[in-house]
């Protein structure tokens, strides 16, 4: 009689599964210094405090084994339906939040510079992946107003719509990036007055709107070239009916990628919340965008953003 071979694939498992006093329908395994797999939860065993914490530390890589690897993509399945973040998305996250702010502090660094660009890269990857929905970064957005987590927030945002318009990767690499770093040149511009709760003065919002110039210029310093990362960033202040800045342009001479980073920079201000100010609603902010900003903001834009938002709450 033939012995029957136990296969030694093993496949590693997303954490989000690993949600506290659960049962899980299937074995997990962590590898040991040999690489060999060690049984480190047995199926059917709650998910009691200490094992909770033994998994979900960042150094514990858990995995599956083949046999039980259609139970384990049925669980995850399942979760990914409830709109649960894969932990690998918080992750990142955090991850590009915390580089955003290294980058806002030395605006100069060519280093800072291409891990801001490679992050933009991973998550247009990410987005695009039909394996995760944009929704899954939407819904974990801070709303917390920080510069640099509001041009992450804008960022993800302007991509998200981007991937609906049916933009491909080049274009949202493109888009991602400019967006990512549109208000970079508030590095330049004095904390007293970005920080201010009260109203500006005259002379200090006339500060404030130097920050797109600011910005364009430190990407030209740093060697950017490309016209369209470059438009963005100058003009997403710029408004429809030529009032905007920093060059006073019209509808037709305001490039897309400016039009749309403007859209997702609006948005992600009304609806975070800031030391002297209350975030609104989507529905209010949609509706103050679509009103009263019609003749500054694209909105046959607005209206695609509006859609995109309604796909990623279905998802």
């Amino acid at each position: 009689m033939s012995i029957p071979k136990v296969s030694n694939k093993y496949f590693l498992i997303d954490k989000v599964v690993i949600i506290k006093n659960s049962v899980l329908m299937y074995d997990l395994y962590k590898k040991n210094s040999d690489k060999k797999a060690e049984l480190v939860l047995h199926k059917h065993v709650p998910i009691v405090d200490d094992m909770y914490n033994i998994l979900k530390n960042e150094h514990c890589f858990l995995f599956v084994h083949e046999e039980e690897k259609a139970n384990y993509e049925e669980h995850l399945t399942l979760i990914a339906g409830k709109n649960i973040v894969p932990q690998q998305m918080i992750a990142l996250y955090t991850n590009f939040s915390e580089n955003m702010n290294q980058f806002f502090k030395n605006p100069e660094s060519m280093t800072n510079y291409k891990i801001a660009k490679q992050n933009v890269q991973s998550l247009v990857s990410t987005v695009l992946n039909t394996q995760y929905s944009a929704s899954s970064f939407l819904s974990m957005l801070v709303y917390e107003y920080y510069t640099h987590t509001h041009s992450l927030n804008v960022c993800v945002y302007a991509i998200s719509l981007g991937k609906h318009l049916g933009m491909g990767k080049e274009a949202l690499d493109e888009l991602g990036t400019a967006a990512m770093l549109h208000d970079i040149g508030k590095s330049k511009i004095d904390e007293n007055i970005l920080n201010r709760n009260g109203k500006l003065s005259e002379d200090e919002f006339k500060e404030i709107q130097k920050h797109p110039v600011h910005s364009w210029n430190i990407l030209k310093q740093l060697g950017i070239k490309n016209k369209n990362i470059l438009a963005g960033v100058r003009s997403h202040h710029e408004k429809l009916d030529g009032t905007g800045y920093p060059d006073n342009l019209s509808s037709k001479e305001i490039h897309i990628y400016a039009k749309i980073i403007a859209i997702c920079d609006v948005f992600d201000a009304i609806t975070t919340k800031r030391t002297y100010k209350d975030s609104k609603s989507t529905f209010e902010t949609l509706i103050l965008m679509k009103k009263e900003m019609r003749h500054h903001l694209d909105s046959i834009l607005i209206n695609h953003f509006i859609l995109m938002l309604k796909e990623q709450n279905k998802a």
